[in-house]
């Protein structure tokens, strides 16, 4: 069981293409409040488009697609919307890098990225789900066993103690209930 999660995870990486396409291969860490903001809703969005809203856990079209094929135990298609989300949950990391660039950003995008790395072990799961029969790892034991819950709650806090916190102000990401 243990090599099918690592074969969706190196799927993932060999493939898929990006959900949120970075406008260059390695983006330019943010130097400010504004850069920082960019790189941060991107990060969301790519969250959003991969998995789904973690507040509310209204998952993604995509995830719903992937609980779908695990459900009919459709392995090619479940590896495949696998590594399309973990693709997607890859560039949300990378934009998440970028924003903790600006150091009062650091500590609270450092958190992120453990988020993504937690449902990154989540989709592996539910990938493998597919693919196994006698006792799978439960996707949400995944995400809680890879410190995903710490983590959200970790970055909650550490942005409200961010020491520029008010320059956000009533600023939204657009298209998406979060803002820098």
């Amino acid at each position: 069981m243990v090599f099918v999660a690592l074969f969706a995870v190196g799927m993932a990486a060999c493939g898929g293409g990006a959900l949120i396409p970075d406008s260059s291969p390695t983006p330019r860490p943010a130097a400010s409040f504004d850069e920082y903001a960019t790189a941060f809703c991107a990060a969301w969005a790519a969250l959003f488009t991969a998995v789904g809203n973690p507040d509310t856990a209204e998952g993604s079209v995509l995830s719903k697609a992937l609980d779908e094929a695990v459900a009919a135990e459709n392995r090619p298609e479940a590896e495949r919307l696998a590594a399309e989300i973990t693709a997607g949950l890859e560039s949300g990391r990378r934009h998440a890098r970028v924003a903790g660039a600006w150091p009062p950003a650091a500590p609270a995008m450092a958190e992120f990225d453990r988020v993504f790395v937690a449902f990154e072990a989540m989709i592996a799961a539910k990938a493998a789900a597919a693919t196994v029969t006698a006792d799978p790892v439960d996707p949400q034991a995944a995400f809680e066993q890879a410190g995903g819950v710490e983590a959200y709650f970790a970055m909650i806090e550490a942005m409200r103690a961010r020491p520029s916190a008010g320059q956000a102000g009533s600023q939204q990401c657009p298209d998406l209930p979060v803002g820098p």
